[in-house]
């Protein structure tokens, strides 16, 4: 059976329901003043547009000399010729965002104009591009609906493109593509450019048994888990390039996500800043070859975020935690103002961590940052459950930074003459995290002012780039240190 129909059947319910606000049998894809479920956003809130640009109804048909649904409206070129490609406008052609994606046919655009859509859309076609035509005034609005809105957009196509529009109150995930280890699909494709997501029950920009994308000039904060989440793959050829990920649990979670890049990005206020991690509760751990290059990562002690997994709670005010992985590199990242710790590199013990696996941290390096104002604990941390064999290959050096726990980690544990003096061994480090706190609801995590930069060039106009010949090629090595500020 193809994996795909069978993600289908597990969705269609999603796959035929839209929320719509109003009153009545109208199917509107914008919702009617006042129904906002989350607070407007500030001056700069193009969000709150309750009607699309040419200020027609979102459930009145297409006039008379407008094309209507699976016609090729607006695919014309300038010159007159065929481009290629179906653009389908919403609402213009098609009345809800749902209706245009299951017209659309490989290579087509979706194209949304400006509103407040209550819809749970479900992509199941190859190779299209949901737009929209104002990162701030194209929102998808789940309105924290537990039955048919858990996730605002989930892909299970290879090679789908989203990019410049917003979504929030979903009580599960923001954006989310899929594959079905089961049946030995992986997604092959994906990209998220310009988009923001926020207030969100579990992950906010999430890439699950997928290969081959990424994350790029994208926000994400107020999510229950984290703010991004890439998890089981192998080899994953995942990149996060220009994001930024505030007010939750987590900015970053990476499980059994070998191959992943994160690099350029800002990552504050959340709880923990950014994890990588192997766990038994997914396939293809552990977690290896991840790069975390030239980010900015500071102020990840907020206690007033959204958590739902307490073992989480345990590492709140650190910067970067690797949890059980091999061969990760940490470097030329500015990591300040964390105030447990700067970087955390630990074996992960079932009987202490939860699961059922343990996995040692095995040969990971953390290199050339500037790492300060870790005042509880020390900038640079190892733990493992035993220090009889030494510290396993994880290694330091090059760094900026205060105090470290062993004392004189980079003599310790360097990679060229390790002395192995001074191990801690987790269950000590772990004792001295135990604390706690009240979490808030995701709900009423902080709402962003919807000013953010919107895709470059014409989004009317521009051609569909789907998402094939991704990540883009990043020169790591010319990344330093991003400045403060």
């Amino acid at each position: 059976m193809n994996p795909r129909l069978a993600l289908l059947a597990l969705f269609v319910s999603l796959a035929l329901i839209t929320i719509a606000c109003g009153s009545g049998d109208d199917d509107s894809t914008t919702a009617v003043d006042g129904t906002d479920t989350i607070a407007e956003p500030g001056a700069d809130g193009g969000g709150t547009d309750s009607t699309s640009t040419d200020g027609a109804d979102d459930d009145t048909a297409p006039d008379d000399g407008d094309a209507g649904p699976g016609s090729d409206a607006g695919s014309d070129a300038a010159d007159g010729s065929d481009p290629g490609y179906t653009v389908r406008n919403v609402p213009a052609d098609y009345p809800t965002i749902q209706a245009a994606v299951d017209a659309a046919e490989p290579g087509d655009l979706v194209l949304i104009h400006e509103g407040v859509y209550n819809e749970a859309v479900v992509v199941q076609t190859d190779n299209i591009v949901i737009r929209g035509i104002d990162r701030n005034a194209v929102i998808l609005d789940g309105q924290y609906a537990e039955i048919g809105s858990e996730n605002g957009i989930i892909i299970s196509a290879n090679g789908v493109a989203v990019e410049n529009l917003t979504i929030r109150g979903y009580t599960r995930n923001g954006l989310f593509w899929t594959g079905d280890y089961g049946n030995d699909f992986f997604v092959d494709g994906y990209r998220a450019s310009y988009v923001t997501v926020h207030n969100v029950g579990v992950y906010g920009i999430y890439a699950f048994n997928a290969l081959n994308g990424q994350f790029d000039h994208t926000y994400a904060s107020g999510s229950d888990d984290s703010s991004y989440y890439v998890g089981q793959c192998r080899d994953c050829n995942a990149l996060l390039y220009e994001v930024e990920a505030t007010n939750s649990q987590l900015g970053y979670s990476g499980t059994n996500s070998s191959g992943t890049i994160i690099t350029k990005s800002h990552f504050h206020n959340n709880m923990i800043g950014v994890v990588t991690s192997s766990l038994s509760s997914e396939q293809l751990a552990p977690n290896t070859g991840t790069i975390i290059v030239g980010n900015y990562i500071h102020d990840n002690n907020n206690e007033d975020v959204p958590s739902r997994n307490h073992s989480y709670q345990l590492g709140l005010g650190t910067g970067v935690v690797l949890a059980g992985t091999v061969e990760n590199v940490v470097e030329r990242n500015r990591i300040v103002n964390n105030t447990r710790a700067g970087v955390t590199t630990l074996d992960w013990i079932a009987a202490i961590l939860g699961g059922k696996v343990d996995y040692p941290a095995i040969g990971n390096i953390v290199r050339d940052n500037i790492i300060f104002g870790s005042t509880l604990d020390a900038d640079l941390m190892l733990a493992l459950e035993s220090v009889e064999e030494g510290g396993q290959q994880n290694c330091y050096y090059g760094n900026t930074f205060d105090n470290s726990t062993p004392a004189d980690i980079e003599v310790s544990l360097s990679c060229d003459n390790p002395t192995n003096e001074g191990l801690v061994p987790l269950d000590q480090l772990i004792a001295k995290f135990n604390i706690g706190f009240d979490p808030i609801d995701y709900r009423d995590a902080p709402v962003p002012e919807y000013n953010f930069d919107n895709m470059p060039g014409d989004p009317a106009t521009d051609p569909p780039r789907p998402a094939v010949d991704v990540p883009m090629e990043i020169d790591l090595d010319s990344i330093g240190i991003p400045p403060a500020g």
